[in-house]
């Protein structure tokens, strides 16, 4: 038992001394420059380099590292050493290369043998973006020439765009029917990848194209609506102002008759032949016996009256306080001609006149109560 205890602590101390031993000799103490690099789901590790030593002779010191695919690396920059490195050893990885003083999109694009167009769109990048020192890029060097699938997108719409067979595009991705793709898929093309660069950019330059194209036409159309509606607003301002001005003038056009009908009624007070008025109340009367007393045709003064006599009865306050007595010469206004007083009112009336009308009854229900200006 004790010897079978002893055989396994021999074994693990081995074992531990190789582990070490594999590590010092990854990472040697005489190191000028470095990489990190980091496995899927692992903390990063750190790669040490010799000093002069390129990638591909690291690779040759480490042989199995070209063969994991899951290899990451992250790349301070192309140095001099490695500069004119061929990045064949890094076909297929995923680096992460930090822009250093100097460095062009296109300087990156021709040493990892992609297209300006790749790193641009792997890293969301516009073709008006200008690279700046210690920006982080994400590169898969020698990526083959592919097409990522947008939203929307099927392979009918792919060949047509690239000008290749869906079937051709089937055959070179392996794929059992149409409907078998998705978006963000990449598609192998047989094209070269700067034909594809140049197609898809122009695509792009046409999308945006016609993108501002929408956006200029719904502006045109937004400014045409508002100059519409603004030029109905008007229309109907300048309506109403119309109307206004239409009811003024109307309005003042009857003002302005009054005026003149009233200037004609009124014309009577200057003259000669009257020279007084006044306001009063104006009824009307007939020669019937329910009107007057059992004699209808004779007056006041012993006037005797007949039908069509323009004549008129007064109050006794205007007698006693003007004067207008039997055989005054007065004017109704309103009324054509002129009357004379031949006959007096009750006493309990004031301010008021009776016009004769005849023996005509309706005419003075006609005429009725009304306030009119009298002349004398």
């Amino acid at each position: 038992m004790k010897r079978n205890i002893l055989i396994a602590a021999f074994l693990v101390v081995l074992a531990l001394g190789v582990v070490l031993s594999f590590k010092r000799s990854s990472y040697p103490e005489n190191s000028s420059g470095e990489i990190r690099h980091f496995k899927h789901a692992r903390i990063d590790e750190v790669i040490r380099f010799k000093n002069g030593e390129t990638v591909e002779e690291y690779f040759d010191r480490h042989i199995h590292a070209p063969n994991r695919p899951e290899l990451r690396l992250s790349i301070q920059g192309i140095s001099e050493e490695n500069r004119s490195s061929s990045p064949e050893y890094l076909e297929g990885m995923l680096l992460t290369h930090r822009v250093q003083s100097g460095e062009t999109l296109e300087q990156l694009a021709e040493h990892y043998r992609v297209t300006p167009y790749q790193i641009r769109k792997r890293n969301n990048l516009s073709s008006c973006d200008v690279l700046k020192e210690g920006q982080v890029l994400q590169i898969v060097p020698g990526e083959k020439p592919a097409y990522r699938i947008r939203p929307g997108d099927d392979l009918a719409k792919i060949g047509k765009l690239f000008n290749v067979e869906p079937q051709r595009i089937m055959r070179l991705n392996h794929l059992e029917s149409e409907q078998a793709i998705w978006a963000g898929q990449k598609l192998i093309m047989p094209l070269p990848q700067q034909k594809i660069d140049t197609i898809m950019e122009t695509a792009d330059r046409q999308k945006q194209e016609e993108i501002q194209r929408k956006k200029r036409y719904e502006r045109e159309l937004l400014a045409r609506l508002t100059r519409q509606k603004l030029a109905r607003q008007r229309r109907e301002a300048k309506a109403r102002a119309r109307e206004e001005k239409a009811r003024k003038t109307k309005a003042r056009k009857e003002k302005k008759a009054r005026l003149e009908r009233a200037q004609r009624v009124f014309k009577y007070a200057g003259s000669k032949k009257f020279k007084h008025k006044i306001r009063v109340s104006a009824t009307a009367y007939t020669s019937h016996r329910s009107q007057t007393d059992s004699t209808p045709f004779i007056a006041a003064w012993n006037n005797r009256i007949r039908p069509g006599m323009k004549i008129i009865a007064v109050s006794p306050d205007l007698i006693r306080k003007y004067g207008i007595t039997n055989g005054v010469r007065v004017k109704i206004a309103g009324l054509p001609g002129t009357y004379v007083v031949r006959d007096k009112m009750n006493k309990r009336l004031h301010n008021h006149i009776d016009i004769y009308m005849g023996t005509d009854r309706r005419r003075a229900l006609r005429w009725g109560r009304r306030r009119v200006v009298m002349y004398w």
